[in-house]
């Protein structure tokens, strides 16, 4: 209580408790909390069972783009005090997630220190977020095994067909692909186990990454602007599409860094998803490419016949 005092939560400070039971899943913190007049962020929590509740405390981040080109440093862990003179604190390599316990019954006030936003704060039932996260982690590996699979494909169907704009694709998406990977690698090591590899993680070569698509993309665009090739109207088709899906994928992830919260739970999904969409369209464009040499032996006989 004297700590409560301390921040500058009484008990005329007026948090209303929001009332959580046992089949709780997964909740919007934000509209229950209040600031203080230290800066910390309160709120109160009801137990309506007969039986103790864990919860996870999460806070979404920040995309991990964000991070990769220096938009945003990595945040202090959370630590959350409580008003029975209890404090919970972040595991180290998870900085965004606290979980907790209320007794049976009990209402009880929480504080969250070191400026935490209230923006993107979420109670967890942990076996909820534990499967979320377990079918995320399924989405994002069955997307790399497709993405790798398509590449192989177009790499084989680039080769056969001899197109050197088929390999400027897969140059594209290529860069497009490592780049993904570099973004869930966290996410899919800490899953297998192996949160120690995740501590000393960096993002540096997500950024070069990064830097290796965007002037891939470019020359690409300078090639289909200024040279002229038998199935140029295939390849204009190809790049409107692929450009139109990373445009899609820069609006959304700069709708991540304005807003967080901007589409809940998925608001950093969303970016990651339109670029390895991007990056399927780039390969499916390798795979479906004209054949060259089929056209060249097509033009000297429609010549012929209109001699």
């Amino acid at each position: 209580m004297l700590f409560l005092l301390w921040v500058g939560v009484t008990p005329a400070s007026g948090l209303d408790a929001v009332s959580i039971g046992d089949d709780l899943r997964v909740m919007r913190l934000t509209p229950y909390v209040q600031s203080t007049s230290e800066g910390h962020l309160a709120f109160a929590v009801q137990n309506a069972s007969d039986e103790p509740i864990h919860l996870d405390l999460e806070r979404l981040r920040p995309p991990l783009m964000g991070f990769a080109l220096g938009l945003f440093r990595e945040q202090d862990g959370l630590r959350l005090f409580v008003s029975d003179d209890s404090e919970f604190t972040a595991r180290p390599g998870h900085p965004d997630r606290i979980r907790f316990f209320i007794r049976a019954k009990a209402v009880q006030t929480f504080v969250l220190v070191n400026k935490v936003e209230a923006t993107g704060l979420y109670l967890w039932d942990p076996n909820a977020r534990q499967a979320f996260e377990d079918r995320r982690r399924t989405m994002q590996v069955v997307i790399l095994a497709m993405l790798l699979a398509l590449g192989l494909g177009g790499l084989g169907v680039a080769g056969f067909r001899r197109s050197s704009r088929a390999f400027y694709a897969l140059v594209m998406g290529g860069g497009m692909l490592v780049l993904i990977s570099s973004l869930w690698m966290r996410g899919l090591v800490a899953s297998l186990g192996f949160e120690d590899a995740v501590l000393p993680y960096r993002l540096d070569y997500a950024r070069g990454t990064l830097i290796v698509m965007l002037v891939m993309t470019a020359i690409s665009q300078v090639n289909m602007l200024l040279r002229k090739t038998t199935n140029r109207n295939y390849w204009t088709r190809v790049v409107i599409i692929g450009d139109f899906c990373l445009l899609a994928a820069g609006l959304s992830g700069l709708a991540a860094i304005w807003k967080p919260d901007f589409a809940g739970l998925i608001s950093n999904d969303i970016s990651e998803v339109l670029l390895a969409v991007t990056c399927a369209c780039l390969f499916l464009g390798a795979i479906f490419v004209p054949d060259q040499r089929r056209v060249s032996d097509e033009v000297p006989e429609q010549t012929s016949l209109g001699g």
